[in-house]
């Protein structure tokens, strides 16, 4: 039965009976593709490259299996460029010239490994609970075998619950 003739899948209005539960909706409803997946060794001045050309947003890490390792943020680039600046680690490289001529560091060093990673069955309640809990935009979703498969940010959950009514 398509969604909009699905009682449990329906859009409607805040109060309407119709309005699809929130125990229902899962994390496969509403994430997107991952738009940056990088290697792991992928060079530091690469990743310059993606922040301030492509556009400011965290670069999912996986290895050559596609399996997910970590997620290098804005921050982690800023705090390894300048400690002081940043926000997680403190760690510094000697200088931006050399990470810009590409003998620096790779991705696997800056990135953040305690990205929190929902499934795709995973009830969106539960993936609301951890953004609030561990002050995350965003989650990435892995399949059972650990292959980065999709993002869930907060804004999507957002969007979808005034879609379908909750908001």
């Amino acid at each position: 039965m398509p969604d909009e003739m699905d009682p449990q899948r329906s859009h409607g209005k805040k109060g309407d009976p119709a309005v699809t539960p929130i125990d229902v909706i899962v994390v496969r409803d509403i994430m997107s593709d991952i738009p940056d997946r990088i290697p792991s060794q992928m060079p530091i001045n690469r990743i310059l490259h993606e922040f301030s050309t492509l556009k400011c947003a965290d670069l999912v890490v996986v290895d050559e299996d596609g399996k997910f390792l970590g997620v290098v943020s804005p921050f982690d680039l800023v705090n390894h460029v300048n400690p002081s600046m940043g926000v997680r680690s403190g760690k510094k490289a000697p200088c931006i010239e050399c990470m810009m001529r590409g003998d620096a560091l790779v991705a696997e060093d800056l990135m953040s490994r305690s990205h929190m990673t929902v499934t795709e069955e995973t009830p969106v309640v539960e993936a609301l609970r951890l953004l609030e809990r561990y002050r995350q935009p965003d989650l990435v979703v892995i399949d059972e075998e650990g292959i980065a498969i999709g993002m869930l940010g907060i804004c999507s959950i957002i969007s979808h619950l005034r879609l379908v009514g909750h908001l």
